[in-house]
């Protein structure tokens, strides 16, 4: 996680919290008070017939002084900044509109409505809610780091399960084979090249690509090379030359079979020497039980399809 989106996260923890907490003081307080309004209008309604209050009717100008002393000692009971009485008056004698931060509250009597004033500031922040502030704000710190270090540790068990997967799983082999300079390679060992001569590479190529197209095919040393396969060894073969490779004539590549798989199988034996169990995939099988020339033997790669073989010079 970088510095920036971890100062996004104090920020946006630190808002967060803060604000639940400015809602949460406001709410309370705006109920505090309806609260206390509500109580003090009843403790007014109660001492309403003794407050010598004007009286249009009866052409009775009141007791201003009593009713504002009567206000004075009412506030003094409150004790409180952020609530008090203004005014008690009746309706006829207020004066409207009345300040923003103002409550008017109507009473009902026998000589008509009497209006109530109240005065409601707004809750002023305390040094406990700045230490609260304060507590939110390291709260914010607390939780970015400890995100951070989720992240981190999220990424490092991420990168230990794939190195643990690369580990697990090693890249397949490949055999390659060069027609340029007429080698044997592998993708795990690129150093290690086996040269082959002419009948043998072009024969091995051409069992390659005939058993990747043929499943399951026999080829026993009892009966002539098939005809295919040939063609393709031929193919090969004139690849060769025009690579420029120096060639006398063309191979029959009928004719000692077995010496020319043998020259094969002592090249892969080399190539294939530290990957024993890859030799099933790319191993010209040999014959067992009754000699090179069973009728039940075949020379044949079954297995070649789940090899990968990349040829260079092509």
């Amino acid at each position: 996680m970088s510095k920036y989106k971890q100062l996004l996260v104090i920020i946006s923890l630190f808002f967060i919290l803060s604000s639940v907490f400015y809602i949460s003081v406001t709410q309370k307080s705006q109920q505090v008070a309806k609260q206390k309004i509500t109580q003090i209008e009843r403790q007014i309604a109660l001492d309403l017939p003794l407050l010598d209050l004007s009286n249009e009717l009866l052409k009775h100008s009141g007791n201003k002084d009593a009713v504002n002393s009567y206000i004075k000692t009412l506030n003094s009971y409150i004790n409180s900044n952020e609530l008090k009485v203004v005014a008690i008056a009746p309706k006829s004698e207020m004066v409207t509109p009345v300040n923003p931060h103002q409550i008017i509250r109507s009473l009902s009597t026998n000589n008509g409505l009497v209006l109530v004033v109240f005065n409601v500031q707004q809750t002023h922040f305390t040094l406990s809610h700045f230490i609260y502030y304060f507590i939110f704000l390291v709260l914010s710190v607390l939780v970015s780091f400890w995100v951070k270090f989720a992240f981190i540790k999220q990424s490092n068990k991420r990168f230990n399960n794939a190195q643990h997967q690369s580990i697990a799983e090693p890249t397949p082999l490949i055999l390659i084979v060069d027609l340029n300079d007429k080698t044997l390679s592998s993708s795990c060992n690129t150093e290690q090249k086996m040269c082959l001569a002419n009948k043998p590479l072009c024969f091995y190529l051409a069992l390659v690509e005939y058993c990747t197209k043929n499943d399951d095919v026999a080829l026993s040393h009892n009966k002539d090379v098939p005809e295919e396969l040939l063609e393709l060894a031929n193919k090969y073969f004139y690849r060769l030359v025009e690579l420029g490779h120096t060639v006398r004539k063309r191979p029959n590549f009928n004719n000692s079979l077995e010496k020319t798989l043998s020259e094969v199988r002592a090249a892969l034996d080399e190539v294939l020497s530290e990957y024993p169990e890859e030799k099933e995939l790319y191993y010209p099988p040999k014959a067992y039980g009754e000699g090179s020339r069973s009728r039940l033997h075949s020379y044949g790669l079954a297995n070649i399809k789940k090899g990968s073989i990349e040829i260079i010079g092509k």
